[in-house]
């Protein structure tokens, strides 16, 4: 496709938007997270547009799609009864990831980043008034987001389905706690996106600076998030040691490192709030800590093949009803027991792959990717994130980075 911004490109390039902003809603907006049809719906719509482009099937990411058909097939074989619309919920979140990869081609994280960018403008038009005055914030909530209910949302679920205008979310945390969730679930999911966004801009701008760094940042902090800022502290520690002689790193090591560990024990809600997580480990599955604890359990009494989703997934357990038992948040020790160790090995593996494909395809040092994939492993350990559509698209990112086949067939001039 042409550079030339033609009214053709331009309505291309905001399909594409249309495409990843969708992958990224159905992965923690609340209004489009909270049912199985609307994965499917915007899975309809990237498939047509898909074909419609006449693009050419990368075989390369079945490699990926088999690794996880095997192991379904061998849970339905030794643990769980066969249930087609688990298994098919499984691939649509996969081809609907990989269509959208392939599709949007190397603008994939420049855009993700340019959408989550918007998102932290926007947060702040909704969470500042709000904190000002809880009027405001009041009168979202009993006037503009009852218009906005999820059509197909469990009123009697588990989760609470917290007010929203699709574009914030009116978490009850705003106020009682000032923390902002942007559009998203909960401000923990914001972190983990406006980390994620960081990543991505660092190993494509090559710089730690910049109004678009600047303003992910300060979202970023108005999360309050523990894990969200451990990761950022990481995050910039990795950048700047990739990036600087042998000589200067010693002395930034010498000079940051104090700093972030005076900031972590002086800051309560970092500090106090792991501290409180291992001490509730063996209590509840609400820590990170003591979901990883159960997880753990339930891995070793089937390594190989984990649990699967669905009804098996808790070690066998049965209940009749999702209840906090069944709760689990450290997204890193649900993956591990849910397919067990050899595709768990074998996923982030092919996150490191497309990491390092993205850091070289940007001619940036290749050992960030290290330090990204360790960024996202902390983000994991609190939140429920590897087996959303979207972190699924981070598997195949390194067909479009790294040397993806460029015989497409000749594109027609379609609107999608």
């Amino acid at each position: 496709m042409t550079d030339i911004d033609t009214p053709y490109n331009r309505l291309r390039r905001a399909t594409d938007y249309f495409m990843l902003g969708g992958l990224i809603a159905v992965s923690g907006f609340p209004f489009f997270m909270t049912a199985q049809i609307n994965f499917f719906i915007l899975f309809l719509i990237v498939s047509i547009i898909y074909l419609r482009r006449s693009i050419v099937f990368d075989g390369r990411m079945l490699s990926v799609v088999a690794f996880f058909l095997v192991v379904e097939v061998l849970q339905f074989l030794f643990i769980k009864p066969f249930d087609p619309v688990m298994i098919s919920g499984t691939f649509i979140r996969m081809f609907l990831s990989f269509f959208v990869v392939s599709l949007t081609g190397k603008n994939f994280a420049k855009y993700f980043t340019n959408i989550v960018y918007v998102f932290s403008i926007i947060s702040f038009f909704f969470f500042i008034p709000s904190l000002l005055s809880p009027s405001f914030f009041n009168f979202f909530v009993s006037s503009v987001c009852p218009h906005f209910d999820p059509p197909f949302a469990d009123p009697g679920g588990f989760y609470i389905v917290w007010p929203t205008n699709i574009i914030f979310c009116f978490h009850e945390c705003v106020l009682a706690e000032f923390r902002n969730p942007g559009p998203f679930w909960e401000p923990g999911l914001f972190a983990v996106f406006l980390n994620l966004a960081l990543v991505f801009n660092f190993i494509e701008t090559k710089k730690i600076w910049g109004i678009k760094n600047i303003v992910l940042t300060l979202a970023l902090v108005s999360t309050l998030s523990t894990a969200g800022y451990i990761a950022f502290f990481v995050l910039v520690f990795s950048f700047y040691l990739v990036n600087q002689s042998l000589a200067k790193k010693i002395i930034f090591s010498a000079i940051l490192l104090p700093g972030l560990l005076t900031l972590y024990f002086s800051l309560d809600f970092l500090s106090t709030k792991v501290e409180e997580n291992i001490d509730l480990a063996g209590s509840t599955t609400s820590s990170r800590f003591g979901s990883a604890l159960i997880d753990i359990e339930d891995f070793s009494k089937s390594p190989f093949i984990g649990w699967g989703r669905g009804v098996m997934r808790y070690g066998g357990r049965a209940f009749s009803f999702f209840s906090e038992d069944q709760h689990r948040n450290n997204s890193v020790t649900d993956l591990l027991a849910t397919y067990g160790i050899f595709l768990f090995l074998f996923y982030f593996y092919n996150y490191w792959k497309s990491l390092r494909a993205l850091c070289q395809s940007s001619g940036f040092n290749a050992h960030f990717s290290y330090f990204a994939l360790l960024v996202i492993l902390l983000l994991g350990f609190s939140q429920s994130i590897f087996m959303k559509p979207f972190f699924y698209s981070i598997l195949f990112l390194q067909y479009t980075y790294g040397t993806m086949r460029e015989d497409k067939k000749e594109e027609l001039p379609v609107l999608v």
